[in-house]
């Protein structure tokens, strides 16, 4: 199933920048904490909400390779307490996400490459570790997101182009995943899910219509 809300980018903006927090920065925020409020319902629990999103290095690490400069981070929410706030929930996310926290990932992978025991196994034996260590972190990450930014085309286009839309597929341990992408002056937010509950989603358009921001929300389910 499919639903997906059309949002003015300008009000995206203007409540992002009130928050003192970037557009990516706002809708995990708002995504986490649906997730939340509608799944764990405020209370405590020992399995956190861990957020995967992909995240452009460029601007942390002053890159002007053309090539992909990205990384997959995995943000998580550890519910030690009841009743989170949203401010509470996205000040936990950007804590997680900062250079200090890339390097130190950038270190530990750097680490396990340059390891002459780990240099020295099979590779068939590598593959076989590898899918067993996707599963495991498939099972532990509850849900992705990811921002394909600002889409362009050339101006000659620009007339018969109404927007642009992108789905993200379900994948082993995520049942919902969540796509961003912006077009004009309008930004789209896809939901792909193969769970019939959609409380989540309903949960997330709501707290953006609390903030003042007027989403059209269609879906085929």
């Amino acid at each position: 199933g499919v639903i997906q809300g059309y949002l003015p980018l300008a009000q995206i903006k203007e409540v992002a920048h009130y928050r003192n927090v970037s557009i990516n920065e706002y809708l995990a925020g708002v995504y986490v904490y649906s997730i939340y409020r509608e799944y764990l319902h405020g209370a405590v629990s020992d399995k956190p909400v861990v957020l995967c999103v992909p995240v452009n290095l460029r601007p942390y690490f002053e890159s002007i390779t053309t090539r992909n400069f990205f990384a997959m981070i995995s943000a998580a929410l550890c519910p030690d307490k009841e009743d989170y706030t949203r401010d509470e929930v996205e000040q936990a996310l950007r804590e997680q996400i900062n250079k200090e926290h890339l390097e130190k990932l950038f270190s530990y992978n750097v680490s396990n490459q340059k390891n002459l025991m780990l240099r020295a196994v099979p590779l068939v034996l590598k593959k076989f570790v590898m899918q067993w260590v996707y599963q495991v972190s498939a099972r532990a990450t509850t849900t992705t997101m990811t921002n394909l930014g600002v889409m362009k085309v050339d101006r000659a286009y620009e007339p018969y182009i109404k927007r642009f839309a992108a789905i993200l597929s379900v994948s082993q341990g995520q049942n919902t995943k969540m796509t961003v992408c912006s077009y004009g002056e309008e930004m789209v937010v896809a939901f792909c899910t193969i769970l019939r509950d959609v409380s989540v989603q309903k949960r997330f358009f709501r707290v953006l219509a609390e903030d003042g921001i007027e989403a059209a929300v269609e879906s085929n389910l």
